[in-house]
């Protein structure tokens, strides 16, 4: 089996051809402006009606946020709420043909994304009325039963609680709670509260079962990052779920666990990466998986579904994009897909099953064509243990080679990575003219549980060494000019930026730390990590020590920088407290190389708000241009 993205174009006898709009064959007039890439995007979210008659979608006219519903196929608005700058709707569910259960995101101090408020509205379409649930987080839809829905909350005391919601009156009825603090509850195919997940006072993961009137019962249990399963949907019978699975091999597959009898099926794995998704139709039903290698795949676990024949066929349409199926009519007639790649910021798209047409309903980023942004392409690297390591390569067509490179280290780390597709922060790079690396060094997640492993303790050492060898890989490949790289990341990223600088002084020209953490020797003691339940373990486990290395945490190694150094942090970011920036400042102008400084006394962990971030990147394309001597930009 092939786990590759093809390369071929194929058509399908029938459905026409989305273009991107604003395409042409000359390519783009002028620079693409930084709010093209870094603002919200026009489109959050589109989403049919059940009976496929309506259209309800978020969007944004000149920065303010706007909830929509349209009729279908007219697009005659019958519903249009202005929610302001700081808002928008982070979830759309039909409860029924003509009502609609919405909850909102909002900025809040501290972070630099919207944060889901809990808060549950239900919009009637055909009165206009709106009625406040309260909080919580939908469950379960209970099909049979038109007046209720099973939801989410969390006590006072961090339990999970499921509660039976009456969607007229908004009154509850409290069913049960989780079998530990800040665990979490999941219903089977019939609304049965049955499972139990989370993580002990140990940040150990346990998963715990019982049957109606019973108490919970431990089924599994496995350490941080240790061979393990995780129940994440329900699955084709009651005593059934679906499950992530890695305990037989290096990467975790998709099982099927049989509570009744207390067995493990495995359904498919792939033999380099972790499953990354399950895919279900309108009635939670699912038919099939996602895996992300080098490029997004998806593999059918029932090839006569009616979506499965869909999906392959509109995959085929667009061999150089990923086609995601969002949301269905019951009948799955109607589809909204969402067609995105390195080169397409995102289009939402009504897949007409009867009729085999495509209609376009609207784009994330219409201001960004094709040409104006740059391919994204997967390497293997093989470092200097003989380990291979993964990573994407951005370059504009029209860069020089080699060229000005940026190398981005994502955040995290453990358990995170970079995948292919459209990028704001890479394509925004990409259009001044460079070329951008982003590297999957050991400890990230996604390529099993041995790569994620091998990155505990290695903070500023076998972490490190992986991004600089890929480094020296782009300008052995002829990628990178070896005189004008920097390095950039936010949070960890930063922190690894700085540590590129401190043991690599002769490699980059600058570094930027975004929210980054310089002293490893806080860590237990300041940050919002430490507060989670099991964060302290959690910090121990992943550091393993290196927070007692003095040599582990660039604010005691500013002597060894050479780069320029530009360090952005906000005064309200919680996950990685100002303290770090303001030693990792200090450190540098004591060592004689003082650092550039942006700060924000109102921004959190990154920046918030479209103006801020527009200031935050002009800085850092300003900064990259002057240590680099490529272009900068024109203004905002």
């Amino acid at each position: 089996m092939v786990w590759r993205k093809g390369l071929g174009m194929a058509l399908v006898i029938g459905f026409g051809c989305v273009a991107h709009a604003n395409e042409t064959a000359t390519g783009p007039a002028e620079l693409p402006p930084i709010g093209a890439f870094m603002d919200e995007a026009e489109f959050g979210y589109v989403s049919i009606s059940p009976d496929g008659k309506h259209l309800a979608q978020f969007m944004r006219v000149d920065g303010i946020g706007r909830f929509q519903v349209l009729t279908y196929p007219g697009r005659e608005p019958v519903i249009n709420f202005n929610l302001g700058e700081r808002q928008q709707v982070g979830n759309m569910l039909w409860l029924s043909d003509t009502r609609v259960l919405t909850s909102p995101r909002r900025y809040l101090i501290g972070f630099d994304f919207l944060v889901p408020t809990g808060e549950l509205y239900t919009v009637d379409i055909e009165t206009g009325s709106v009625r406040s649930l309260g909080i919580g987080a939908p469950l379960h839809l209970l099909p049979d039963d038109p007046d209720h829905i099973l939801i989410l909350r969390y006590s006072a005391k961090a339990f999970a609680e499921a509660h039976r919601l009456n969607i007229n009156s908004g009154h509850t009825r409290r069913l049960t709670r989780s079998a530990m603090r800040t665990g979490n509850l999941l219903a089977d195919i019939n609304g049965g509260l049955t499972m139990s997940d989370g993580v002990n006072g140990d940040f150990e993961y346990e998963v715990r079962h019982r049957k109606d009137g019973e108490r919970w019962r431990l089924v599994h249990s496995s350490p941080y990052a240790g061979a393990s399963w995780a129940p994440v949907h329900f699955g084709p019978t009651p005593d059934t779920w679906y499950t992530f699975d890695d305990r037989s091999a290096a990467t975790a597959g998709l099982g099927l666990y049989n509570s009744e009898d207390n067995t493990h099926e495995l359904i498919i794995r792939h033999p380099r990466v972790d499953v990354s998704g399950l895919l279900a139709d309108f009635n939670g039903h699912a038919w099939a998986v996602r895996f992300d290698h080098h490029y997004p795949a998806v593999q059918y676990l029932d090839k006569n579904h009616p979506l499965a024949a869909q999906h392959a066929a509109i995959s085929k349409m667009f061999p150089e994009d990923e086609v995601q199926f969002l949301n269905y009519t019951r009948d799955h007639r109607l589809t909204v897909a969402f067609i995105s790649g390195d080169r397409r910021p995102g289009d939402y798209v009504l897949v007409n099953l009867e009729t085999r047409k495509i209609e376009p309903l609207a784009q994330r980023r219409p201001q960004l064509t094709r040409e104006m942004l740059a391919p994204m392409n997967p390497v293997e690297i093989r470092v200097r243990d003989g380990d291979t390591i993964y990573a994407y390569v951005t370059s504009p067509e029209a860069a020089e080679r080699p060229g000005p490179l940026v190398v981005m280290v994502h955040g995290g780390p453990h358990g995170i990575r970079d995948f292919w597709g459209f990028n704001t922060q890479v394509q925004l790079l990409a259009s001044r003219g460079y070329h951008v690396l982003g590297v999957n060094f050991r400890g990230s997640g996604g390529y099993g549980r041995e790569y994620l492993r091998k990155g505990f303790g290695e903070w500023g050492a076998l972490m490190q060494d992986d991004v600089t060898d890929a480094t020296r890989w782009a300008v052995e490949s002829g990628i990178a000019d070896a005189e004008r790289i920097c390095i950039f990341g936010g949070s960890y990223g930063a922190y690894s930026a700085l540590m590129g600088v401190a043991r690599e002084p002769d490699l980059y020209r600058c570094a930027i730390g975004a929210a980054g953490v310089y002293d490893l020797s806080i860590m237990e003691s300041s940050g919002d990590v430490r507060a989670l339940r099991g964060g302290i373990t959690y910090i121990r486990q992943i550091l393993r020590g290196a927070q007692d290395k003095p040599e582990r945490s660039p604010v005691n190694l500013a002597d060894r920088i050479k780069a320029r150094v530009l360090l952005m942090h906000g005064g309200e970011d919680r996950r990685a407290p100002m303290e770090h920036a303001r030693r990792m400042r200090a450190a540098l102008e004591e060592a004689g190389n003082p650092a550039e400084w942006l700060y924000d006394i109102e921004q959190g962990h990154g920046a918030a708000g479209n103006e801020p971030r527009r200031e935050m990147y002009q800085r850092v394309l300003d900064f990259l241009a002057e240590s680099t001597g490529a272009r900068s930009t024109d203004g905002a």
